[in-house]
């Protein structure tokens, strides 16, 4: 969730809230909205408005000058909207992301995609550690810093997801036995919230049937205490260097799934034609539209998707089918 001043924004899911209570805005304007927010700050011209909001369209000027208008009065600030004379539009609030409970089954990194830069290395992936023994948060931090590696130290579930944490590119050293809530518990949270962090569990007494089961819901690792420190740090080795790899992973997803939410519901129609291999006769005849309308709204598609190629096409809609399946199945 995006946070406007006293307004939240999800542009997953296309709604707005002005102090808690929801705010209805037409989809012009949120379009309109949407786009000044992935500009963060960035004044957008005119044209490119015109090209996101109304693709394909022949419009007057002062439409968009009505949705402006009407996000303004709907925010109750005419101020969130900067008019630069001769250039277009800017988003003039400080753009902040909110970081809900685990309980809210939002998760943190949601709208966020094309605010978050690609990480190079492992250095950069920080361990995430939840354990509510201070003792052994102290003596992983000591041992965290003496090896130089990126860390962050919590006491809770909650503590963690109220943390900021607004990366995909970490992985997570996670206490089985915590107050709240159990480990298998909180890694199944993590799961409903699309976290790709690789999460390591460690526990005073390990079982068979609990290591079988942190195994088959996706853990990397399971570490009996006291664990020796040599073993703990090569484990963490491989597990941020797959934090990285799931990171891109999960990054490139979520641009990919940002870009379709802009198309509309036709382009997406026209797009899934497309992918399927049909020619725009084919495409036309199938939704009752004229050929050159099916090339204009293949042309939207490319752009709005940035897209070079057919090849690149495909690839993206394998990911967001790939995606809808794995929401499915969870």
């Amino acid at each position: 969730m995006i946070r406007l001043g006293n307004a939240q924004v999800s542009l997953e899911r296309r709604e707005a809230f002005l102090d808690g209570k929801p705010l209805p805005l037409g989809g012009r304007a949120f379009e309109v909205l949407a786009t000044l927010i992935r500009a963060q700050g960035r004044v957008v011209a005119k044209d490119e408005l015109f090209s996101q909001v109304w693709a394909g369209t022949v419009v007057e000027d002062n439409n968009l000058q009505v949705q402006v208008s009407l996000l303004r009065k709907a925010f109750g600030n005419p101020g969130l909207i900067q008019t630069v004379p001769r250039r277009g539009y800017r988003l003039a609030a400080d753009i902040t992301l909110d970081v809900p409970c685990m309980a809210s089954g939002k998760s943190p990194l949601c709208g966020v995609a094309e605010i978050i830069e690609p990480v190079g290395d492992i250095a950069s992936v920080p361990v995430l550690v939840v354990d509510d023994d201070p003792s052994v948060r102290n003596a992983l931090g000591r041992l965290f810093r003496s090896q130089d590696i990126a860390h962050r130290l919590y006491a809770s579930a909650e503590e963690l997801l109220e943390g900021q944490v607004d990366t995909p590119y970490a992985c997570l050293l996670l206490d089985m036995n915590l107050p709240e809530a159990s480990g298998l518990e909180v890694q199944d949270a993590l799961r409903r919230l699309e976290l790709p962090w690789p999460v390591i569990f460690m526990t005073g007494h390990g079982t068979i049937p609990l290591t079988v089961q942190a195994m088959r819901a996706g853990a990397v690792e399971f570490l009996t205490k006291p664990f020796d420190e040599a073993q703990l740090l090569a484990v963490l080795d491989a597990a941020r260097a797959r934090a990285l790899v799931q990171g891109r992973k999960w990054l490139q997803a979520r641009q990919v799934k940002e870009k379709y939410q802009r198309l509309t519901q036709r382009e997406r129609q026209v797009f899934s034609l497309v992918v399927d291999g049909l020619s725009h006769k084919q495409i036309a005849r199938h939704i009752g539209t004229s050929e050159v309308t099916t090339k204009v709204h293949k042309k939207n598609i490319m752009n709005k998707m940035q897209s070079r190629s057919l090849v690149e096409l495909v690839a993206m809609h394998n990911l967001i089918e790939a995606r809808a399946e794995g929401q499915g199945a969870a």
